[in-house]
């Protein structure tokens, strides 16, 4: 019963350290999108020409912060697969694992 107990144990921290990642992407995501919007009315409200260069700097200052997002997403993604698939196969793999040792002890116990 403990091992069933400490395994739903694990289980939960993995679960929970999932949601924070996800959560923590997610509020990142958000701040960018707000930076942009505010950075969108900015340069709405504002003409010029050296305000033009900055706004370029600010531009492509945004698109790297996205594609940085986007890149931490799919690492974000992947890894919660794999976190999840280690959750799936886990029991089963536990259990061949002792089936494997059973049948190795029979085999041991067997006449030649």
């Amino acid at each position: 019963m403990m091992d069933h107990e400490r395994t739903e144990k694990e289980l939960e921290e993995i679960f929970e350290e999932i949601q924070r990642s996800y959560k923590t992407f997610v509020e990142g995501t958000l701040t960018l999108q707000e930076s942009t919007l505010r950075f969108a009315r900015e340069l709405l409200e504002s003409s010029g020409g050296q305000e033009s260069e900055d706004s370029q700097a600010t531009l492509e200052d945004l698109a790297d912060q996205g594609r940085g997002q986007r890149e931490h997403f799919e690492r974000l993604a992947r890894k919660s697969s794999e976190a999840y698939m280690k959750v799936l196969k886990g029991p089963v793999d536990e259990h061949h694992h002792k089936v494997e040792e059973a049948k190795a002890d029979l085999e041991e116990a067997s006449p030649p």
